[in-house]
């Protein structure tokens, strides 16, 4: 690996905490987000911080931030300040947190760690003395919790005056989504065991239901359901266990609203029952049941559900607990449950790194003792290793194909179908009619698990080795073609091996399957932003973002479907002259079929996209929930209304490129490049070498660089493999 190339991995693979800071609502808003370099728009920074700082980035005042979704949990509460430059005249703040998370944690760990960075936050011994202060403790203090992804600190000036002898409450709130399904969620992070009601606001169109229980896990037994807005939204009941008997009913037409909040209250006090419309405890009462003394028990914990007719979203209000710092036993309570979620997600890391990497290297097999140098892992840490393993292959993600040696199962713990997997030494023959004429390539493993979901009646070999390159082979049929599927092996520490690996690959490829005429390489791609461009000769069809797809074919005049720089030269004032080497299919087949596509929403392949997810089983497949905008464009608008795009234009490799982005947009714009990726020059010259005459790249857009921002890796390649699905069903 180059040094250039390794300066471009290290910019993209680096996390950073940005800062933005924009106007909402009449309030000051900064949102701090933890962000990939692949992510961040330089254009944008405004302060890259050093020394103690290191890592946070400060980007310009932004005239409004994109929209990502509700958050997870917020905190808000009321701030008195004293403004000495005016005569000490007292000032009220309300303050807003809010919280959005990653990894998979349940809502009691998530609702843990954003009270604990609340209260470190918010420490008196520790308290900043200006705003100022105050945002930098924010952002510094975000770098040691990994788990939480994003935080916004909005602030409005308010003159409701509260007495000044009684201290505000900070409460907390607590986001649930429950999906039209019918099926109960426990929310542990609302803790009602010491409570005797709750209060709450919940947006659905009908049939929201709440079960208060005495055993965690159990509607059935030892517990209340309270059904909101039943029966078309026309009525409401209280009922003995989920589905039981109802004990008490009430008329309660239109009572939700599927775009706007309602607030309710429950109570379970003194032996009643109850249940009231408003935020007001106590008031607008419309249910009550005098629980009998044999279905009397306490209550310890909460589960919600809305019906197969809508989603719901609901908020539980309560009230932050007093917290005392001085207080030892708090404090050490609270060091020993940072000290553990740190574990939790050191350990989460250790296990994905190593999943990873074997996802990389499949269809090879790895040492155990490659897997732990090559994933940083101390080897006295052996108990903490073969825990990980265990854990992985009880999963059903990976195997131990022989001792010491692990390989990562073929679509294990996502792809729940019951298509056949091989391991064998040597390929069966197939026989003439089942010989593949469509040759499908891949390098990742989402991307052979999107595309294979393409395919009917596969059957999948894997012809594994212990040493040296393996070979996976899916076999089946899309439409009336027979195909075949491959993954090309990647060792991110030997990009050299790799492509070395990659062109072997698709040589045995061909010579397995002798009867291919077409070969698609499918994938993940960064797409290419023209910002740049004033003169208004780039339109918003030429622009991509995230999710659009891009499918490789001649530009600038040129036959060059993909292009490697391969030299550049500095020419005075005329600027860098660049040396690119180009390839191009000579057969045009598949191109002419593509061109249809130009301009057409990937939308109207819904189906596709949807049977796929169904065989995938994974939620990682499903569109990132901060979807829209393209960082720098000024178009962001018209871009995010007009839906996933397949554009046409060359596709370039990125691995030659300076981490400079003036240049690689000069380059990009030089030879009307719309998507890099990584480098497929072995492959493409393993096609030439063979006299493969027709061969096309599809690219899913996953960041702005070469695709190599994994949360959108998943769903990038699912675009790419459903324009892949649709050229060959339309190919004669």
């Amino acid at each position: 690996m180059d040094q250039t190339e390794e300066s471009l991995l290290k910019m993209a693979d680096s996390e950073e905490i940005v800062m933005t800071a924009a106007k909402r609502d009449g309030g000051a808003i900064m949102r701090l987000e933890r962000m990939f370099g692949s992510e961040i728009d330089q254009a944008k920074v405004h302060h890259v911080a050093g020394g103690p700082y290191k890592g946070i980035l400060i980007n310009k005042a932004s005239s409004g931030l994109v929209d990502v979704g509700p958050a997870e949990g917020r905190l808000e509460f009321m701030a008195y300040l004293v403004n000495e430059s005016k005569h000490n005249e007292h000032l009220q703040d309300h303050w807003t947190l809010k919280f959005w998370f990653r990894g998979t944690e349940d809502g009691l760990v998530k609702k843990n760690t954003y009270t604990d960075y609340f209260r470190e936050l918010m420490d008196p011994g520790d308290f900043p003395k200006d705003y100022i202060g105050f945002i930098k403790k924010a952002l510094v203090l975000l770098q040691g919790y990994s788990v939480i992804k994003r935080v916004e600190l909005q602030v409005k000036q308010t003159n409701d005056q509260s007495p000044e002898d009684v201290i505000p409450p900070i409460r907390s709130f607590t986001t649930v989504f429950t999906p039209a399904s019918n099926s109960f969620s426990f929310v542990p992070e609302v803790c009602i065991n010491q409570k005797s009601f709750i209060t709450f606001k919940v947006k659905a169109a009908c049939d929201v239901r709440i079960v208060l229980s005495s055993i965690y896990g159990d509607v059935n037994h030892k517990a209340h359901e309270i059904v909101i807005g039943a029966e078309g939204n026309t009525r409401s009941y209280i009922r003995e266990c989920a589905n039981g008997v109802v004990r008490a009913e009430s008329m309660t037409m239109n009572i939700l609203h599927e775009k706007n909040f309602r607030y309710f209250w429950v109570s379970w006090a003194d032996q009643y029952l109850e249940v009231g419309r408003g935020a007001q405890y106590g008031q607008g009462r419309f249910l009550q049941w005098h629980v009998s003394p044999k279905r009397q028990f306490k209550v310890n914990c909460l589960a919600v559900a809305t019906s197969k007719s809508t989603r719901g979203h609901w908020e539980f209000a309560e009230l932050l607990a007093d917290y005392k710092e001085e207080d030892p036993e708090v404090e050490a309570g609270r060091i020993a449950k940072r000290a553990r979620i740190r574990e939790q997600y050191v350990w989460l890391s250790r296990k994905y790194r190593l999943l990873h990497f074997l996802e990389d290297a499949f269809p090879n097999v790895v040492k155990i003792e490659d897997l732990v140098s090559q994933c940083k892992i101390k080897v006295t840490d052996t108990l903490v290793i073969a825990l990980v393993l265990a854990e992985l292959q009880e999963r059903g993600l990976i195997k131990e194909v022989v001792d010491g040696h692990w390989m990562r199962n073929h679509g294990g713990g996502s792809a729940q179908t019951e298509d056949e997997v091989k391991l064998v030494k040597v390929m069966p023959v197939l026989s003439s009619g089942d010989q593949p004429t469509i040759a499908i390539v891949t390098t990742l493993f989402c991307e052979k698990l999107a595309v294979d979901a393409m395919i009917d009646d596969k059957t999948t070999f894997v012809k594994c080795k212990t040493e040296g390159e393996s070979q996976v082979y899916t076999t089946g049929r899309v439409g009336k073609h027979r195909v075949v599927s491959t993954k090309l092996p990647c060792n991110p520490g030997d990009i050299e091996a790799s492509n070395i690996a990659a062109g072997n690959s698709v040589t045995r490829l061909l010579g397995t399957f002798s009867k291919v005429e077409h070969v698609f390489l499918v994938g993940v791609g960064g797409g290419v932003l023209y910002e740049h461009d004033r003169d208004d000769t780039v339109t918003s069809d030429d622009l991509v973002t995230l999710g659009d797809v891009v499918v490789s074919m001649p530009s600038n005049g040129t036959n060059a479907m993909y292009t490697k720089w391969h030299k550049r030269e500095n020419v005075g004032k005329e600027g860098p002259k660049y040396s690119p080497r180009t390839w191009h299919s000579h057969d045009d087949t598949l191109r002419r079929i593509a061109k249809n596509l130009k301009d057409k929403s990937v939308n109207t392949f819904d189906h596709l996209i949807k049977s796929a997810l169904l065989q995938l089983n994974d939620s990682k497949f499903h569109k990132p929930s901060n979807a829209s905008g393209t960082p720098g464009a000024s178009n962001t608008e018209e871009l995010s209304e007009r839906g996933t795009t397949v554009v046409s234009g060359a596709i370039a490799s990125i691995s030659c490129m300076d981490d400079d982005e003036e240049m690689r947009m000069s380059f990009a714009k030089t030879n009307q490049i719309k998507a890099f990726d990584k480098d497929f020059e072995a492959v493409l010259e393993s096609l030439d070498g063979n006299r493969n005459e027709s061969y096309l790249m599809i690219r899913g857009i996953a960041d702005f660089l070469y695709g190599g921002r994994k949360e959108w890796q998943p769903y990038a390649s699912l675009v790419a493999a459903v324009c892949m699905k649709t050229i060959l069903l339309a190919l004669n």
